[in-house]
């Protein structure tokens, strides 16, 4: 789910870090063998410096921010695994009713995310406590992409000076993933948590935050990328067909 789908529109934008992205003669090849395409999503890129993230904020995320009952933790090496599991207990409680989502064990959550840790930007990443349990996570790591590029997708010996190089220079960021803990919903606390990231991403020099896929049957996600003046990027659909009996 996190990886999902097959490209149909937007091939001459360029994909962030974990988005998907296929050539056009895929979803031909899928529809001529007799697949149909469903379930659509749509990915998203946000510049940064061409608005203000202030208008993410409404009674509810105001009240949130001001609010001392919920903290606010960077996710840092010193406590990243730590911050890493509560992350996963947020994802799995925030995304249950999410149509296909699977949750993650604390081992597959650790394996796939797990060298994060060496390329996160503690500046950007939050996870959030309400009265001391975990309630809302927001995940968001630089750009790999350009970097990925511009060695050719080999580690060869330029690669080190590359890296350092691409971590001064990197405009672009991209949000993995935001969810909130179920019976928190509709209080503000995505917005808020957005708000502040914009805020983060704007203050460390990034000017374009991509957003992984939003289904079209979420309508409260879709709203909160028009909010922050999010930009359709790429089109993606499953592909379906019946199985001969």
């Amino acid at each position: 789910m996190q990886q999902i789908g097959v490209m149909t529109d937007g091939f001459d934008r360029a994909p962030f870090t974990d988005m998907m992205w296929s050539p056009p003669h895929i979803a031909r090849h899928l529809a001529r063998a007799g697949y149909t395409a469903t379930f659509p999503m749509t990915t998203f890129e946000i510049a940064l410096d061409a608005g203000t993230p202030e208008q993410l904020l409404g009674d509810k995320q105001r009240a949130i921010l001001a609010d001392p009952e919920f903290t606010w933790q960077p996710i840092k090496r010193s406590a990243f695994k730590t911050r890493l599991e509560d992350a996963r207990l947020i994802l799995n409680d925030g995304f249950a009713e999410n149509p296909m989502f699977v949750p993650p064990t604390a081992a597959e959550y650790l394996f796939q995310a797990g060298d994060m840790m060496w390329i996160i930007d503690k500046r950007i990443s939050t996870v959030v406590y309400h009265r001391g349990r975990p309630a809302g996570a927001i995940i968001a790591i630089p750009d790999l992409n350009p970097l990925v590029k511009s060695v050719g997708g080999r580690i060869g010996l330029s690669a080190p000076f590359k890296f350092l190089q691409h971590r001064i220079s990197d405009t672009r960021a991209v949000l993995i993933y935001q969810s909130v803990c179920r019976d928190l919903h509709n209080r503000g606390l995505n917005g808020a948590m957005l708000y502040r990231t914009a805020r983060a991403l704007q203050e460390a020099g990034y000017r374009t935050l991509g957003g992984t896929w939003i289904a079209d049957i979420n309508k409260p996600s879709l709203r909160q990328a028009e909010k922050a003046g999010a930009r359709p990027l790429h089109r993606l659909h499953l592909f379906t067909r019946k199985l001969a009996a």
